[in-house]
């Protein structure tokens, strides 16, 4: 019969207890629309705990870029979790001192709590199973009932579990107590009202099936932890590591960590957290041993393994045929963006392009045809979009694109570059049986943006792909092979208009720009004055032999030069100070772009007579701004 109940134990006054920040900082955050502010100022009141919270945060173990200087700060950065996590751990600090001038192995107990928490917070971030916070927490936490045990029993305690692996305490408890640390621990734990996850926690570390489905992650994070300090803090038989990675394979599958990395990091950040909770964890395990041991592992398996993860993954969200993201990966991304409009005003344009004609092809040609029309489609208007957006395959030849924080001007700049992206060449079929070698190839393109209506109209982002759809129709109804852009008066227009032949443009403006993308925008955006002619020049040396056409009298003449300032051949500083030396273009202006926005650049360029000197990022953040300049800059020369 033991000692004392179970009750016994509960009842002990003796029993450790939270700080009362701690206590307070439960309560708090129980309420999801607390200020951050409060929580901080409660923190604040404890200088002594604000300092070691802040120690920590500035320290290796979060890697912050920046020192944070305030526990507001630091929540900020890292979340309040995060801070909760931290102030409930320096409490467990003074929970111990229970220990105190005893025989108990506070050095034990230290070794296993921190290992467990640092191990259980990487296992969460790794597998996303569960808030690597709460997890941390929780493997700090585990052993709060072994602490409340030696409080009530002292030595009848440690006479009971002495001399045995912790991992089977709970057994020997069992037999000897008739209740177990982790069923006092869950009490006390209810009792201090830590939150549930973390309860779960505790009360599944050495057993996580026993805990229902909802704390069942935490559960398992927990144990797989308490693993990890038993592999690294005690003497244990070969194999050890393998059963750790046994473990992580039965819970977490194929989001399993890799044994040898977790134990890696474990072992580094465990006594980073040591110095900083000012507590000495003994020595650990040889760490290589272990991870020598983790290396014998069949790497045909894990090859295995990884194949069949990365093949799930570029299946959930990748078009077999195109390569482009497909349709569920389209539809999460557009619902990110509305969540960020709805929230932050952020603004999103979506763009539909739909390959014209082309069930012609497929009929004619072939489905082989029309799958390498598709994928020469997917491959240009990729190319076009670059890093600037999401391209995906919405549905048979449709391809659509999200650009987030993309305003109405250069969505629709960018509509115009993919359509004349793909329509600049045609499609190579020479590989295609019974199909010419060559296709034309043309889309029509529907642009709606989030700016180019009221924001309400746009609550809901259903309202802004059947606009862009609705756009797709127009442009098709038009002749095809265009671009339209939806606008709040008439519901949708073309988004550039062209001279009329045999009119002649009142602005000449010769684009003399290397990248294919910023010159369609560029042009596409001036074209919308109709009275505007843009010559647009690709390369440096180019643009030398024209500048030399129009000094020797072989060119027309020119009325504003748009010059990127790194240009292949010969720069934008060359061509400046060639153009300045041509008397026919004395008091032409001439704007220099430049996606540097060093003051060496504008100074020189500035000295060389140049107009301006304008950054690309100003240009495209308010480029209807900077064409009024241009223009204007147009109407002075000439009034001179």
């Amino acid at each position: 019969m033991p000692a004392q109940s179970f009750e016994d134990v509960l009842l002990c006054p003796n029993l450790p207890s939270l700080p009362a920040v701690a206590m307070e900082i439960l309560e708090l955050t129980d309420d999801p629309n607390v200020p951050i502010k409060k929580i901080a100022g409660v923190v604040q009141q404890d200088q002594a705990l604000a300092a070691k919270v802040l120690k920590t945060v500035n320290s290796s173990f979060y890697g912050l870029s920046k020192r944070c200087a305030s526990i507001d700060r630091a929540m900020a950065y890292l979340g309040m979790n995060t801070v909760k996590s931290l102030v409930l751990g320096f409490s467990l600090v003074d929970v111990a001192k229970v220990t105190e001038g005893t025989d108990f192995d506070l050095m034990g107990h230290w070794r296993r709590a921190l290992l467990g928490a640092t191990a259980a917070r990487t296992i969460a971030e790794q597998t996303r199973a569960c808030d690597p916070d709460e997890a941390f927490t929780a493997g700090l936490f585990q052993d709060i009932g072994v602490l409340a045990c030696f409080a009530a029993m002292k030595t009848d305690y440690t006479s009971v579990v002495s001399g045995a692996v912790h991992s089977d305490w709970e057994e020997i408890e069992k037999d000897h107590l008739g209740f177990t640390h982790v069923q006092v621990g869950t009490e006390l734990a209810a009792k201090w009202k830590l939150p549930e996850a973390v309860i779960s926690g505790i009360r599944g570390h050495h057993d996580p099936q026993s805990v229902a489905d909802q704390g069942q992650a935490m559960a398992q994070a927990v144990a797989m932890g308490a693993m990890v300090a038993e592999v690294l803090g005690e003497p244990l038989p070969p194999g050890s590591v393998r059963k750790v990675s046994r473990m992580g394979r039965e819970f977490f599958g194929q989001r399993a960590p890799d044994a040898q990395g977790l134990i890696e990091a474990v072992t580094g950040d465990a006594k980073t957290l040591a110095k900083m909770f000012d507590q000495d964890m003994g020595e650990l395990q040889d760490s290589k041993r272990l991870l020598a041991e983790a290396s014998e592992r069949n790497l045909e398996h894990q090859i295995a393994v990884q194949r069949e993860n990365d093949t799930f993954a570029k299946e959930a969200t990748t078009d077999g045929l195109t390569g482009l993201a497909n349709r569920k990966k389209f539809d999460t991304e557009l619902e990110e963006a509305a969540v960020r409009f709805r929230e932050h005003g952020e603004h999103c344009t979506v763009i539909f392009t739909d390959a014209d004609r082309f069930k012609s092809v497929n009929d004619t040609y072939g489905h082989s045809a029309g799958d390498v029309v598709l994928m020469e489609l997917a491959r240009r208007i990729t190319e076009c979009v670059g890093d600037d957006g999401l391209v995906c395959r919405y549905g048979g030849e449709e391809i659509a694109v999200i650009l987030p924080r993309i305003g109405v001007d250069v969505a629709a700049a960018t509509g115009e570059a993919i359509r004349a992206c793909v329509d600049r060449e045609p499609f190579d079929l020479s590989n295609i049986e019974d199909a010419p070698d060559e296709l034309a190839v043309t889309v029509s393109v529907g642009v709606a943006s989030t700016d180019s209506d009221t924001p309400e109209r746009y609550q809901d982002f259903k309202a802004l792909l059947s606009d862009a759809d609705a756009c797709v129709y127009e442009a098709k109804g038009a002749g095809r092979n265009r671009v339209f852009m939806h606008r709040p008066d008439n519901g949708v227009s073309a988004t550039a208009e062209t001279p009329q032949a045999g009119v002649s443009a009142s602005l000449r403006v010769m684009l003399i720009e290397d990248d294919p993308l910023a010159a369609t925008l560029i042009t596409t955006l001036l074209k919308r004055k109709t009275d505007v002619e843009v010559q647009w020049i690709e390369s440096g040396t180019r643009a030398r032999t024209e500048l030399a056409s129009i000094e020797s009298g072989d060119a027309s003449h020119v009325d504003v030069f748009l010059c990127d300032l790194n240009l292949p051949g010969t720069s934008g500083f060359e061509l400046l100070k060639i153009a300045r030396s041509i008397p026919a273009l004395h008091g032409v202006p001439f704007f220099v772009l430049s996606g540097e926005d060093e003051t060496t650049s504008s100074t020189e360029c500035l000295r060389l007579g140049a107009t301006g000197f304008i950054p690309k990022q100003q240009f495209v953040q308010d480029i209807g701004q900077w064409i009024n300049v241009i223009i204007r800059a147009n109407g002075d020369a000439k009034a001179a």
